[in-house]
């Protein structure tokens, strides 16, 4: 199961998402949340803070709706935000799905584009979208394509 909806989900019940080293996503009580997870809702915001700390609450949000142990769980979610981090290290924005997009200004702080705003902003300028969980089977190496191809014609 990914996590990136895992973690919107919380933001919508709890009105409140924490993660390690990123900073603390808000969602307004008054917006309205819509049923289509592609769009983010209005009223998101997001305070950066790296000396944030692990969320217990919500590690066992996690480990609940995943069906996961929970040091299972806080190791996805390390290693998710760990990713997140290495991303905006090198300039790359990194998108939450459902909640939005943050990007590493020269500042080296942190900024926060709401989801939809940005991903339509990415597609009219023709960027593609970065998806750190996908991969495509051709992109795996085998065994047979690692093997020297040698000719065996007679001499």
């Amino acid at each position: 199961m990914k996590l990136a909806p895992l973690l919107a989900q919380y933001l919508y019940q709890e009105k409140k998402l924490n993660l390690a080293g990123i900073g603390t996503f808000l969602l307004d009580p008054s917006a309205r949340t819509s049923a289509d997870s592609l769009h983010a809702s209005e009223g998101i915001s997001f305070q950066y803070n790296p000396g944030i700390r692990d969320d217990d609450n919500l590690v066992a949000y996690i480990s609940t709706r995943a069906g996961k142990m929970k040091s299972l769980a806080s190791s996805d979610l390390s290693s998710y935000l760990e990713l997140a981090r290495q991303f905006l290290n090198i300039g790359k924005p990194f998108q939450i799905e459902g909640i939005g997009t943050l990007v590493k200004n020269k500042g080296g702080e942190l900024e926060f584009t709401a989801g939809h705003v940005l991903v339509d902003k990415m597609k009219e300028t023709g960027i593609k979208e970065l998806s750190a969980t996908s991969i495509s089977d051709q992109s795996l190496t085998t065994y047979e394509s690692l093997r020297p191809h040698v000719d065996r014609t007679p001499p």
